[in-house]
């Protein structure tokens, strides 16, 4: 299958991939927060978070690897891409021994001396930590397969295995609502069997279509390679593990200050939060692996070109998700959850525009990746990611509210976003005035634009919400569209779709 077409046909299923996981999600999030309660649900939430927190190692090493085998495969290089995917295994079965050792020992600290969790549901929280223990191990030895996929640029395959699992997480929920008692431990320990599923069906897939998947254990030939990829994955490390405790440190400062009945709204609002950055990455996924193996294969103009349109794709498509989002948020909110935990609302709509702010330099990230200089990038912003704890635990001693710290989150993401553009200019050889003049300006431009008319329309002419909701997605869709079009995209861009447009009319002549 020629290059152009994989893309396609790669980003229409994540799409459906996307769309499935989204709806299930939403409808799964509503019956779960049913069938557990406030309590149980923030009990869930706040064990997540602190299992995401302890997982960066596995971020990490999952960017390396398919980083690692997608230049591999630019490059062609057969026995590297054999040699990176059985270190990489190596590397992951390590890392989930550790992962399984930090998380039980770490884990159990936090919930018995730490978090504030009522006493009668600290062994219901033991129990949920075990199960998601059990999950994680099976996440990251999953890890080199679907590394492997997206190498190869198999990724309707992972977006089939991803929908199959939301579909079962959907049942799952659904069947909560009919059992009587210990609901919590059934769903956690139903959740992990769905995590065994979907790592049994990339390995299976992988070994069976990949020869380099088919390695025994064997005696290590390259120590330089492993040395290479860890000390990639150690850079990207201190971003991963950053940028996730930005984020579930939060949930520990809330909990500390507010109590466990603010994980709830909290919990809801990275549901939103995770709904986006799927959309997110399902538009840069099939443009990862093009960027990493054009620079394997020393295209770098081609690469710039890729890391422009990542980001003001990316961006356009996700605005046009969030400004009606934005608009209708309490609407929303009230149809999805029905009883919406104090302060949902403003939460979800901060999140709204941190993930908006961060699609803007997500393409000059990747060509970092691409080119392998993430040091300078992984030190600064990720020090930045760091500065919002402190920051915002002084706020919340002073009294200020709890959506403070989202405030200093969305603060950091602002300049973050410059940093990397002139990380990149100096690191990656972008130019920093070329993204300014004709990426960043004209896409915020369009955005606020859009943004204003479509509120200022909806708020004069439309009293009932459902029609608030479809007039806003309609006039925003329309209005950014054309915005779009006409200041945002490039010659290169305009051309790639218009024979986009002239391939879909010849075949249906």
């Amino acid at each position: 299958m020629k290059a152009a077409n994989k893309v396609a046909v790669n980003s229409i299923a994540l799409y459906l991939n996307m769309a499935v996981s989204m709806g299930v999600s939403l409808l799964a999030t509503r019956f779960v927060l049913e069938a557990l309660g406030r309590t149980d649900y923030g009990i869930y939430a706040l064990i997540a978070n602190i299992v995401a927190m302890f997982s960066f190692l596995n971020v990490a090493m999952a960017a390396a690897t398919q980083r690692y085998l997608s230049y591999a495969i630019g490059a062609n290089n057969p026995d590297k891409i054999k040699e990176i995917f059985y270190s990489s295994q190596l590397i992951h079965w390590s890392i989930a021994f550790l992962l399984a050792l930090l998380l039980s020992v770490g884990g159990l600290l936090c919930i018995d001396h730490i978090l504030d969790i009522p006493a009668t549901d600290l062994d219901k929280a033991r129990i949920v930590l075990y199960c998601m223990v059990i999950g994680i191990v099976c996440t990251v030895s999953a890890v080199p397969y679907e590394a492997a996929m997206n190498a190869h640029e198999d990724i309707f395959v992972i977006a089939g295995i991803n929908i199959t699992e939301a579909l079962l997480k959907l049942a799952i929920s659904i069947g909560l609502l009919y059992i009587a008692a210990h609901r919590l431990i059934l769903y956690s320990a139903c959740i992990t069997a769905v995590s065994l599923f979907a790592f049994l069906c990339k390995r299976i897939f992988s070994r069976r279509h990949y020869t380099e998947c088919h390695n025994r254990l064997h005696k290590i030939k390259n120590y330089g390679l492993i040395k290479s990829m860890t000390g990639f994955a150690g850079w990207n490390l201190i971003g991963a593990g950053t940028s996730i405790a930005r984020y579930q440190g939060a949930a520990v400062l809330l909990n500390m200050f507010f109590g466990i009945a603010i994980n709830a709204a909290y919990g809801i609002a990275q549901q939103v939060n995770g709904f986006l950055m799927f959309f997110a990455n399902s538009t840069i996924r099939p443009l990862r692996p093009q960027i990493v193996k054009n620079e394997g294969a020393g295209k770098h103009t081609t690469v710039v070109a890729l890391s422009f349109s990542a980001c003001r794709l990316t961006f356009l498509l996700l605005s046009l998700v969030i400004i009606p989002l934005y608009i209708n948020m309490p609407f929303i909110l009230q149809l999805w959850l029905k009883n919406v935990p104090e302060s949902t609302l403003e939460f979800c709509r901060l999140f709204l525009l941190i993930t908006l702010i961060n699609q803007l330099s997500i393409g000059l990230t990747v060509a970092l990746e691409s080119v392998g200089r993430i040091r300078r990038l992984q030190l600064i912003v990720g020090s930045m990611h760091i500065a919002a704890l402190p920051i915002s635990y002084v706020l919340f001693k002073a009294g200020l509210p709890a959506s403070s710290i989202l405030y200093c989150v969305l603060a950091e993401e602002c300049v973050s976003t410059i940093c990397r553009v002139f990380i990149a200019r100096k690191d990656a050889s972008i130019p920093a005035g070329l993204y300014l003049k004709r990426l960043l300006a004209p896409c915020v431009s369009c955005t606020v634009i859009c943004f204003t008319a479509t509120h200022l329309i909806t708020y004069y002419l439309c009293e009932s919400p459902f029609i608030k909701l479809c007039t806003s997605s309609f006039v925003s869709s329309i209005l950014l569209c054309a915005l779009a079009y006409a200041y945002c995209l490039s010659n290169w861009e305009k051309e790639k779709f218009h024979g986009l447009l002239s391939s879909i009319r010849a075949r249906k002549l």
